[in-house]
Order: C-alpha cells, then structure tokens, then sequence
C-alpha cells in the first residue's frame, strides 16, 4: 500500500498567489507542499503591477528591495474620463513589473526555505474529512515522439495526501473550485489588445475611460511602455503596429506611436466571483475564487493578501487559537470586500468634493486602479467616493 503523505498545508498553483502563500506558511512554520499543473514559465510579455498593499507584504519577505531595482515606480496616476482629468496620488508607491521576475524571485526564497514544489502535479479530486483533507495528486510526463495537434501529457501515477488546510490558488478554472461544488458567476467576456513597446520618452501612468472603453499605459524599466487597451467584445482584430498606431491616434494622441513591438497580444477575460470563497478546511484565493478587469491587476493583488490572511488564519487554527469556524468568517468577509468594490453591480456615492462626471464610471474607474485595501480608501477619498452598498 502507498504510503499516504501527511503536511499542515496542500496549495494548489504555483503561480504568484500560490507561491506567496507557501513562503506565508513556510515563514509560519507550516509544513507546505505545493502541486503545480505545468509551471514551465511566465510567457514573455506577461507584465504585472503590484499594488502598493503588495509591496509591504513582499517587504515582510525581504524582496521589496529587488522589486524596486527590477521594475518601474508609479507614484501617480492620471485619471481621464471622456474629456474630464485628474491626477491621483499613491499614498505608497506601486510597481510595474514583469511577472517572470517576480515569480522567479518567489521561487529563489521557496528553495532557500526548501518549499516542496511539485510539478507537472495536479490535484484531482478532495474529500474533507473531519482533522484533515485528502487530496489526490496525480503527477503526469509528456508524451514523447510524434504526437498529432500538438504536445500531450499523461497521468504517469498518482497518490495520496493527507492536509488540515488546502489552499486553491489555481486560476480562473480553478479544479479545486469546482471540486468544491462552487460556481463562479461571469459577466460579459472583456477584450483587450496588449501591446509592449519602446518608448523614448516613457508615457506617465494613465488610465483612460473613453465612452464604454477603458485602457491604461504605463511605463516599464529599460525605456518601454506597456498598454493594454479594451476592445469592442465583437471586434476582431491582430495585435500589430498598424493595431497599435491606430489606437494611440485614437485614445493616447500625446504617446508617439512606435516603430516595433517587444510583445503584443489579444486577451479575453471573464470577470467573474465565486459564489463562495472555499468550505470547511479549503479556500480559494486570486483568480480561484475572482476575476476582474486586467488593468489594475486587482485579482493577483487581492490574492496575495487573501493568501497571507489564509495562511495566519490556519496558523492560527493549527495553534489552537481558533476554532475552524474562523475561516468561514474570513471567506465571507474577503468575498464581501469583493462584492462591495468590485461588482459589477456595486453603486458609488459621490461625495460633495466629488467630480459629477464620476457618477457614471465611477465603478469601472475603481476597479481599474492598482491600489487595494487602505490604499484604495485613501484614492477613493481623492475621488470623493463612499465605500458602496449593493442593489
């Protein structure tokens, strides 16, 4: 008989979210594994931004200072709506950064704390028991020699795993959610072309809402820009120059259209929320249990800081300092914040310093800039705007 693995925490994902909360729990000092489904890499282009918040966690871990070196600050934002503008300030600084660099320095601190990462790993099924979880782990090897339609990967033998708490941070299809029995409601698939460039003359941070399009441009280290802007869902388009000229022309007249592209692309996003974050001794946590509009990254960010309130949380729990129920008060209260901000359905009220042209955009504004928690309070008290209540 397979000998069944036992460990204090089983995080599913190896991606920033799941890979944060390992070093949470490591530095908590929970036994950690985490199973990874493929983790072969970031795919070049794949920029991020870490919100302020972000950045006093990554310091808890000591990795604020190579954030710092690697990526580009953001101290201000300009806000334009319609014809209307204004310009925010970050109470802390935000950071643009790759999100290769910022995985590949995760994972630098989980082998000097020897984490145990396991992949290709997937978890393929959950049973909650009453001390712990059993999660099934099957590890797969890709086939080799002539494989038609592209590469395939095969279930090479699986076992066992016995966990007390289990963290799902593996992404918008989330197998850990759905064994869980938990829908994830959508709203309208979201377009958008992103593109990253050279620019001689680094474009200030900008977010542009223009009729029911939105886009942001934002600096990037190494005399680059990144922007990403929102298309028609109907339209259909190629990321190229000529894509990228006409829109700069159309929506960002002052950023010079450049002569070749680093990267570009054509993204669909579901903004969706998982009608629960987790049960019993399983949470969700990032893109597991939400998604939202790729601008202000606000999923991976509020996955980070949901990780690290996980992880103290079952500290606790394991410590004796709370009862399991502890966890369903923290999954209710992380999805309520949720909905409260960044529902699609969530209803701002404009103070009297307010600008009146918030009043229509003011939710699509809210969940597009890279600032959550107390940070984003302190930008929705620049734009005048009280925390909603839900119709």
């Amino acid at each position: 008989m397979t000998k069944i693995e036992q460990t204090q925490v089983l995080i599913a994902g190896g991606g920033p979210v799941g890979l944060f909360a390992a070093l949470c729990a490591a530095k908590r000092g929970l036994d950690v594994i985490v199973i990874e489904r493929s983790f072969r890499g970031t795919p070049r282009g794949h920029t991020t931004l870490l919100h302020p918040s972000s950045m006093r966690l990554l310091a808890e871990l000591g990795l604020a200072p190579l954030m710092l070196r690697s990526g580009q600050l953001i101290e201000q934002l300009q806000l334009r709506v319609n014809s209307e503008a204004l310009v925010l300030n970050l109470p802390f600084p935000a950071v643009a950064i790759t999100q290769a660099v910022l995985e590949e320095a995760l994972l630098q601190v989980m082998r000097k704390e020897e984490i145990d990462l396991r992949a290709p790993c997937e978890v393929t099924a959950l049973t909650q028991l009453e001390q712990h979880v059993e999660v099934r782990v099957a590890r797969r090897e890709q086939v080799t020699g002539i494989v038609p339609h592209g590469e395939r990967w095969e279930v090479a033998d699986s076992s066992a795993i016995h966990a007390r708490f289990v963290i799902g941070a593996d992404g918008r299809a989330s197998h850990v959610r759905q064994s869980l029995g938990i829908r994830a409601g959508t709203n309208a698939i979201e377009r958008y072309a992103m593109f990253e460039f050279p620019s001689d003359h680094p474009p200030d941070p900008e977010l542009v809402i223009s009729g029911q399009l939105s886009h942001f441009i934002t600096p990037l280290v190494g005399q680059r820009a990144r922007g990403s802007f929102e298309l028609d869902s109907a339209a259909t388009a190629t990321a190229d120059l000529s894509l990228l000229a006409a829109l700069l022309g159309e929506r960002a007249p002052q950023q010079a259209a450049p002569r070749e592209l680093h990267w570009s692309g054509i993204v669909d996003f579901e903004p969706a929320i998982a009608e629960a974050f987790g049960r019993g001794r399983v949470w969700l946590a990032g893109d597991a249990a939400h998604t939202a509009s790729p601008l202000g990254v606000t999923s991976m960010n509020r996955g980070l800081s949901e990780a690290w309130q996980l992880v103290e949380a079952m500290a606790a729990v394991s410590a004796g300092k709370h009862q399991l129920a502890v966890l369903e008060q923290l999954g209710s209260a992380q999805r309520w914040d949720w909905l409260r901000t960044l529902a699609s359905d969530a209803h701002f009220e404009l103070l009297p310093h307010a600008p009146g042209w918030l009043s229509g955009p003011a939710q699509r504004v809210v969940s597009a800039l890279p600032a959550s928690g107390p940070d984003l309070e302190d930008l929705l008290a620049q734009l005048g705007l009280a925390r909603p209540s839900l119709v």
